[in-house]
This record gives structure tokens, C-alpha cells and sequence, in this order.
């Protein structure tokens, strides 16, 4: 049954596009080549295409993303509600280094800090195939392993995803094995780790686990007067002294908030869907309309572009996981079913950072291209399986129309201006997002 509706959704969906891409034939043969390629044409057809991928009535509005200090507008958990002080103390710990208490080696004492692997300048996700917190030199894409015992190194064996976008997730990690509301209430808990165990969305459990995963603290912080003040405004109800483990959670909370609030509301497309008609460049305009007329649009809908589902596409796995055949969704819910499929990303900001794909397989956006394209798996296991999205299937594509979504992906969809999301200065008075020598260099802290 809900294969036929699958199949019946893919029809209507499918000769809705065609009778919108007909409605045009008559309009586009009577004009000139440099008139079909104007502005005010491509952006009525874009309309036409995003109103039919839009459920209901919402039209345009379905894709918009709110104003950052739009609280009541984002996505919240009922346990974490936002507050403008949650916010702005989030947004200190988030970079924080001297949260980076833990380490495995005392000389990378307060070197660190999420945003060493999520910083503004790559899309909030990293530059490195394989992300470095602790025991990390250098900034951005010259950040490389201290020459210490692995072990001692904080190293991530999967590509880092993005926390933009994140409050429309309700699952965090590739195989979404943080959060327990919204689309997998019913999966079981992470024995391994019981970290559903406050059930909370993802991205609250994430971070709240990240403060012990990532070895980090609030101990350092505890005495400075300024996070006081920014703890008893963002949690009234805080007891002047607490446990470290409650403010570890406060901590987490925090920073889940300040993370909700990182939306690519400036980016070309959101300005086009906000009325600015000379948002987009024509050659985005086209590569939207290649975009919203192809299978793109069945996973990648909604405001930040992604369903809360996860897929298998045949993406290859990471040369440094070590733990054999990665099987995704599968390795969660233990079911042969999801095997090899992994959660759907947003696409905001892609051009910001590379490689891409969850085994960091891919070099360019072009090259993610290319491949949907061609529809042809990486990883033959996936193929074998017969676990692969109905949705991929080779898109049949022209050169042109390649570039063209190329386009729209790299430059309609970046934000300009994610770095209004960082602070001044932290009250630690340290470098960040990195604090190691390399990077206190690289960043002028010195």
C-alpha cells in the first residue's frame, strides 16, 4: 500500500511538472532565445515549479526560512525553549575554548571548541575530509594532526555534517542516531551509549553529549562573573551552586539553542523567495527550474531543503572509518532494511566547504552533480542490497543544465554572510574557534 502511494504521488507530481513545462511551450516559442533567458520570464516559471512542489496552500512560504531572532518562527524542542539570552549564551559556549578542559594530553588544554569542527567560514561544518577538535594545529583548511599518540587526537572518522539549518532536523548524525522525537519516536535507544536517554531531539542530545564526547567542561568558566550573569539570565531557575554534570546540560541546551538560530536566510534563493525578483542570476534561475523540475525536489524540499528521512544513494564510505562496511540507518534500528542508507543533509551553503558526501568522496558540488546524474552507485554493497532510493535514477541532464544547477547549488544557495552569526570576543579572552599556537597565529591572537 504505501508503495502505491509512492508510486501514485510520483505521477501527479511528475505530470504536474509537465503541464507546467507545456503551459510554457507556446510562451517560449514566441519569443526570442535572449527573451526566454530574461529574468522576469525564468522567474515566473520557478514560481510556477515551487508552488507545485509545496504542499497544500503554502506556495513560496514552504521554502522561506525565518529571521534568526524570529524565535517563536524556528523550530524548537518543548524541553529547550528559546530565549534571546539562551541565544547569546550558546552562541559564546559554541566557541568557547576554555570549555576544552578534558584532554587525553595536557598540552591541548583550552585548544578547542565545537566550532573547530562547525565554523561560520565553511557552512558550520569543516574544510577536512576528516574534522580535527583536540590535538588539531592550524586553521581552516591548513588545520592538521598535532604529532602526538592518535589516540590523544579527537579525530572524526565520518564527514562532519552542518549544524546550519539544524532546527528542521530531528535526527543528528549520518545515521541519526541522536534524538528520539519527531520521525524515529519509535526506534530504540543507543544502548551502546543510552544517548536518547533525556529524550530530546538531536540536535539537544548532541549537544549535550558532544560537552563528555568532546571532553569538554564548564569548570574554567565557572568563576568568571560574565558567564555567570549570561547562566542565570539564560536558565532563571539555576542554582547559584550546581553540580557540573547539570551545567554540563545547561551547556548543552545553550548551545542547541544558539544552533537553531543558524539559518542561511540571506542566501540568493531566500531573497528570490522573499519577492526580490533580481535575487538569483538567470543562470540560478535556470539551474532552480532544473532543480525543482527534477528528482532533487523528493528529498531535498522544505526549508532547509532536506526531509527528515534517511537514503541510500551508493555514496562510497570514509577511507578512515575503520570499522568496516558502513551500513548507516542500519546499524541503528537493526533492520536489513535500512541498510546503507543515511540521513538526507541540507544544501545551504555547500560551496563553502569541501568534500562532500557522508565518506567525503566527492572534491566539488559539480562532481555531486555529475553523479546523480549518472545514478551510478560508488558503493556496489548498497546496489546489491536493493536499498537504493527510488529516487535515483540518472536525471538525464544536458551539459548545460548541469552547469546551471551547479550554479544554483554553489551561489544561489550560499549565504553571503554567516560569519554575523560569530561573537566579537569571548569572556575567556582566548582565540577561537582554535586556541593551539598554529592557530593563535593564524588568527592574529597572538
Amino acid at each position: 500500500m504505501k508503495l502505491g502511494r509512492i508510486i501514485i504521488r510520483v505521477l501527479v507530481i511528475n505530470i504536474a511538472i509537465l503541464l507546467v513545462m507545456v503551459s510554457h511551450i507556446g510562451w517560449a516559442s514566441a519569443q526570442t532565445q535572449r527573451e526566454s533567458d530574461t529574468i522576469p520570464y525564468l522567474s515566473a516559471k520557478l514560481k510556477q515549479l515551487v508552488k507545485f512542489a509545496a504542499p497544500g496552500n503554502l506556495g513560496l512560504n514552504y521554502f522561506i526560512l525565518p529571521n534568526s531572532a524570529d524565535l517563536k518562527s524556528i523550530p524548537a524542542d518543548p524541553q529547550n525553549p528559546l530565549t534571546p539570552e539562551k541565544v547569546k549564551l550558546g552562541q559564546l559556549l559554541f566557541h568557547e575554548t576554555a570549555l576544552s578542559i578534558n584532554p587525553i594530553n595536557p598540552k591541548h588544554w583550552q585548544q578547542s571548541s565545537c566550532a573547530s569542527c562547525h565554523f561560520a567560514q565553511a557552512g558550520f561544518r569543516s574544510n577536512l575530509p576528516q574534522a580535527l577538535g583536540v590535538g588539531g594545529l592550524g586553521w581552516n583548511k591548513s588545520r592538521h594532526r598535532d604529532a602526538v599518540p592518535s589516540v590523544e587526537i579527537d579525530k572524526q572518522n565520518i564527514l562532519t555534517p552542518s549544524v546550519l539549518n539544524s532546527a528542521y532536523q530531528k535526527a543528528m548524525f549520518w545515521d541519526g542516531r541522536a534524538g528520539v522525537n519527531g520521525s524515529n519516536a519509535k526506534e530504540p535507544l543507543i544502548q551502546e551509549f543510552d544517548v536518547n536517554r533525556l529524550k530530546l531531539d538531536g540536535l539537544e542530545t548532541q549537544a549535550i553529549d558532544a560537552m563528555t564526547v568532546h571532553k569538554l567542561g564548564t569548570a574554567a568558566i565557572a568563576t568568571l562573573p560574565e558567564y555567570q550573569e549570561l547562566f542565570a539570565k539564560a536558565f532563571p531557575d539555576r542554582p547559584y551552586v550546581t553540580a557540573e554534570v547539570e551545567d554540563l546540560n545547561r551547556a548543552g541546551f545553550a548551545i542547541a539553542a544558539y544552533e537553531r538560530t543558524l539559518l542561511a536566510n540571506q542566501a540568493p534563493f531566500q531573497r528570490w523567495l522573499k519577492g526580490n525578483e533580481q535575487g538569483m542570476s538567470a543562470q540560478e534561475l535556470r539551474g532552480a527550474i532544473v532543480y525543482f523540475s527534477s528528482s532533487c525536489i523528493h528529498c531535498h524540499t522544505g526549508p532547509n531543503l532536506a526531509i527528515t528521512d534517511f537514503k541510500s544513494v551508493g555514496f562510497a564510505d570514509h577511507p578512515q572509518d575503520f570499522s568496516g562496511l558502513n551500513l548507516g540507518r542500519g546499524v541503528i534500528t537493526k533492520r536489513a532494511r535500512d541498510d546503507f542508507k543515511f540521513k538526507v543533509p541540507q544544501l545551504y551553503n555547500l560551496a563553502d566547504s569541501s568534500p562532500y558526501g557522508h565518506g567525503a568522496s566527492f572534491n566539488t558540488v559539480r562532481e555531486v552533480v555529475e553523479y546523480f546524474n549518472r545514478a551510478q552507485p560508488q558503493k556496489l554493497e548498497a546496489l546489491y542490497a536493493g536499498n537504493l532510493s527510488i529516487w535515483f535514477q540518472p536525471l538525464h541532464l544536458q551539459q548545460q543544465q548541469v552547469d546551471d544547477l551547479t550554479a544554483f547549488l554553489e551561489t544561489g544557495l550560499r549565504d553571503p554572510n554567516l560569519t554575523r552569526y560569530l561573537p566579537e570576543q569571548l569572556p575567556s579572552g582566548l582565540c577561537f574557534p582554535n586556541n593551539d599556537p598554529v592557530s593563535r597565529k593564524q588568527l592574529n591572537c597572538d
